[in-house]
């Protein structure tokens, strides 16, 4: 009955983070088009288009197309220029048409039903492990470690069956990206970039650790409980499985289809809000927040799935690590060297935060020329 009682509870969570997710990309989508819309509505800044009422202005006088007799050149001189023949260079004869842009419907489902379905799956696979473990009398002395493993491998397998549904969606983002005339394709960044990730991850997660230390939040027993397993089988699931699954949905698909519509800093922040809100807890909400700022950050400069997802790999792993060691890699609250390993962790991130957006992003590929 223990759990059935917390797949319930978990269901009832997820329920609410769902209706707080939909009202917070809903409300941005909102408001980012109706920023647009309004930058739309001013007059456009072209000379030869008349704002007031759209008739476009006379063909400039020329002397040079003209030549002596000091006459205007003919209609095609001057809209082409008398020497050429086709349109000049930056010049458009006539005002593009901007394709009818989505709905915000149609932008906030777009968005949002890759949340939905990870954290659906999870809340079936809850659901689902409850009722089986009550139908099943050898469940019911289970002792606490059998427990939170039995659920957290549940979680596993649910984020597992997702991964397929999910690559489906990225092919089909490239699809409807490719009929639009806006894919681009991008070079495989460096080896030592994707290090530079890496290094940021376990860098990110040492200063979590270490000022959760600093400020007396110690484990209360659940971490100690979840990594009790084998380290290797820990760092599987954990360190490996899990960032793999959110990095797709939470970057690739979410903040993906976002910079459809945003700029980089509006995607980041609210791609990053999500993906808090996702873990459903506080503590876990306000570094996974600034984690997701970072990860945003290595998506959109290195335009590679494998940047976000070994600095979010560096941080679970490194966090598995010092939980199975006992903390013995952390100085403990008592332990004066504490603050100037905050202060270290801090200076170190900050500079790798530096170095990895500094670093030249992926350059985009030449297409073939016939």
């Amino acid at each position: 009955m223990r759990i059935i009682s917390f797949g319930v509870f978990e269901l009832a969570i997820l329920i609410a983070a769902v209706v707080v997710v939909l009202a917070v990309i809903g409300i941005a989508i909102a408001l980012d088009r109706s920023r647009k819309a309004k930058a739309l509505r001013q007059p456009p800044s072209f000379g030869w288009l008349a704002a007031s009422s759209g008739r476009q202005e006379s063909a400039p006088f020329d002397r040079s197309a003209s030549g002596a007799t000091g006459q205007r050149p003919s209609a095609a001189a001057g809209r082409y220029g008398a020497s050429t023949v086709g349109p000049q260079p930056g010049f458009c004869p006539y005002p593009s048409i901007p394709p009818k842009p989505d709905g915000i419907i149609i932008r906030l489902w777009r968005a949002s039903y890759p949340v939905l379905l990870i954290l659906g799956v999870q809340a079936l696979a809850g659901l689902a492990l409850g009722a089986l473990v009550a139908a099943n009398p050898s469940f019911a002395g289970v002792n606490d470690y059998d427990f939170v493993w039995l659920v957290l491998m549940g979680v596993v397998v649910s984020q597992v069956a997702a991964v397929p549904f999910l690559i489906a969606f990225r092919i089909m983002d490239g699809n409807r990206l490719r009929a639009k005339g806006a894919w681009s394709e991008f070079r495989f960044p460096v080896f030592w970039k994707l290090l530079l990730c890496l290094a940021l991850g376990i860098a990110m997660a040492f200063l979590a650790l270490s000022s959760f230390e600093l400020i007396g939040f110690g484990d209360d027993g659940t971490q100690s409980i979840v990594f009790s397993a084998h380290p290797v089988i820990s760092v599987l699931v954990i360190g490996i499985i899990g960032p793999a699954t959110e990095e797709l949905v939470f970057r690739v698909l979410l903040y993906g289809r976002l910079r459809e519509w945003m700029a980089p800093v509006s995607a980041g922040l609210l791609s990053a809000l999500v993906f808090a809100l996702a873990h459903g807890n506080a503590t876990q909400g306000v570094t996974a927040f600034f984690y997701g700022l970072a990860l945003a950050l290595v998506y959109e400069r290195y335009k590679t799935f494998w940047a976000p997802f070994l600095l979010h790999a560096g941080i679970n792993s490194t966090v598995v690590i010092v939980a199975v060691a006992g903390r013995s890699l952390m100085p403990s609250l008592s332990d004066p060297g504490l603050f100037f390993t905050v202060l270290l962790s801090v200076a170190i991130v900050v500079g790798l935060v530096v170095a990895a957006y500094r670093s030249a992003p992926a350059e985009k590929k030449t297409p073939p020329f016939p």
